[in-house]
């Protein structure tokens, strides 16, 4: 009997990892098919502007997740406060989240995101967990994460600084950066108040809530804010705009909620690392995008940073 329930739980939690895996290869695509949708490099095609995409984006991903929701509503399943959690969490993993990470994707390229991005969130999961998890701090775990912010400032300074209204660079990687920092804060959180909480639910409901906060994110300016540009999508982007929607929202955000239940938020964190060499590799060959020597060597740099962090946490 208990070598059964044994095997039962190495297959469920095989079936995680399964899961995480899927999660990270589709968020790695994920920035590529951003890309295509704020920078319109073929004739004729749509330029959406970065509060635009995630509204349209988790606007559609957001009505696979209505019934269940309104279910667990109407049955009290959600007190008041789990429903102001639920809110709270939505503006900061979709609104405040994926606004800042388009900003910094149409500033700077898809590959110096996905590296920016993924490659400080388990390091900075890890520092915020040692005040909102609960987790213990060392000397040696600080040296991870001092080690992690040299490899971000060598992928940043790359470019020169220029304070002009045309330093786009450094403003996009900036909100790459602080985008590290509200998906970090999410994992942490989610994890502490997810309990009694199915999955589905959450993921749901916060992505409702994200979707809410964007579309009124997107009315604020209508002058770069254009609605009418979700129209003259051509082909290639509406399947970019439905594959960030279904695949890259409803399925792999379901998946990582529900790894969340089961694995702590820093070693759950520590797989999205692989993301950036998926995104690096769409990057490089579809979107002809070049690396240069400080891009790899502070990938290099925040690599080690993560396996140290996870070596210690071990």
């Amino acid at each position: 009997m208990i070598i059964r329930q044994d095997r039962s739980e190495r297959d469920s939690l095989l079936l995680v990892y399964v899961g995480i895996w899927f999660a990270v290869i589709v968020w790695g695509g994920s920035f590529v098919a951003a890309r295509l949708l704020l920078n319109a490099d073929t004739v004729g095609a749509a330029t959406l502007s970065p509060a635009i995409l995630a509204a349209s984006r988790f606007s559609i991903a957001s009505l696979f997740f209505l019934v269940p929701l309104v279910k667990a509503i109407a049955r009290r399943q959600l007190s008041v406060r789990n429903l102001l959690r639920i809110a709270f969490l939505g503006q900061i993993n979709f609104s405040l989240y994926f606004w800042l990470q388009y900003i910094g994707v149409q500033q700077t390229n898809a590959s110096i995101s996905s590296i920016l991005v993924v490659g400080l969130i388990p390091v900075v999961t890890a520092f915020l967990a040692q005040f909102i998890g609960g987790e213990k701090f060392s000397p040696m775990r600080l040296a991870a994460l001092l080690l992690g912010f040299c490899g971000v400032v060598l992928i940043v300074l790359q470019k020169p600084i220029a304070l002009s209204s045309g330093s786009g660079f450094l403003f996009g990687a900036l909100c790459l950066v602080s985008n590290a920092f509200a998906f970090a804060i999410y994992s942490n959180l989610s994890k502490r108040w997810m309990q009694g909480i199915s999955p589905l639910v959450m993921t749901g409901g916060t992505m409702m809530s994200g979707a809410l906060g964007l579309l009124l994110l997107s009315f604020i300016n209508p002058a770069s804010n254009r609605w009418d540009a979700v129209l003259r999508l051509d082909v290639t982007q509406w399947a970019a705009l439905f594959f960030l929607a279904i695949v890259c929202s409803v399925v792999a955000f379901f998946i990582y909620n529900f790894a969340l239940t089961k694995i702590e938020a820093s070693r759950v964190a520590v797989y999205i690392y692989f993301e950036p060499a998926v995104t690096v590799l769409l990057g490089v060959t579809l979107l002809g995008e070049h690396l240069s020597w400080q891009t790899l060597t502070g990938a290099a740099t925040i690599a080690a940073s993560v396996l140290m962090v996870n070596r210690l946490k071990r």
